[in-house]
């Protein structure tokens, strides 16, 4: 029931920011808002399935394809629209903190292994590498400042998404459980901080 809904509110806030990124997108014509909604199509997706299969079944579901499908697109919509709105990269000045990211997604990939899963951890290890590559250097070469912003949130986007993945493995145990809930309501809300953050990296 919980699980329910916990998927219910986050597919209903994410409908709520679609909505808000779509007007964004009727308004200017932007490709960086349109990148954002994608972004949250995919997610909305993905949530649809897995609320689906709750609903009629009553548990989670045993094949995840279709909902890893529709994520794998939002992280990479997500990915192309810190590409697009970076700033010029500077390959003088090469930093190493970027690099940690895909390390971190690669270590973490070889633990969720212990799960089984292999092809799937390995995907999301790739994307979400990129995902943290990107923040890290625009993060590490661009001034305090708006253009910050959006790498800022894909960053904490990141990081609670790998704390869910974690508690999510000890799910059986209840105080986890209840701790993996709250993840999931943190990543929700982190994802509606996307809205105010490509708004100010439009506009700095």
């Amino acid at each position: 029931m919980i699980e329910i809904a916990e998927n219910g509110l986050q597919t209903a806030v994410l409908l709520i920011c679609a909505g808000w990124a779509l007007l964004r997108v009727l308004a200017f014509e932007s490709r960086t808002w349109t990148m954002l909604l994608l972004f949250y199509a995919g997610w909305i997706l993905g949530d649809i399935y897995w609320l689906v299969y709750l609903l009629f079944f009553g548990r989670t579901p045993v094949f995840s394809v279709v909902s890893d499908l529709s994520w794998y697109a939002a992280i990479m919509f997500l990915y192309l629209l810190l590409r697009h709105t970076s700033p010029p990269h500077r390959p003088r000045e090469r930093r190493l903190l970027p690099f940690l990211g895909p390390v971190f997604t690669l270590g973490m990939a070889a633990f969720f292994m212990q799960w089984g899963e292999y092809g799937n951890n390995l995907i999301y290890a790739c994307l979400m590498g990129l995902l943290l590559f990107t923040a890290l250097r625009i993060l590490s070469e661009t001034p305090a400042g708006g253009k910050r912003s959006l790498a800022a949130v894909t960053l904490v986007y990141c990081l609670l998404e790998y704390a869910l993945w974690t508690a999510s493995c000890f799910a059986d145990n209840p105080p986890m459980n209840l701790i993996y809930y709250g993840l999931d309501v943190l990543l929700t809300g982190c994802m509606v901080f996307f809205l105010p953050a490509v708004k100010r990296t439009v506009t700095a």
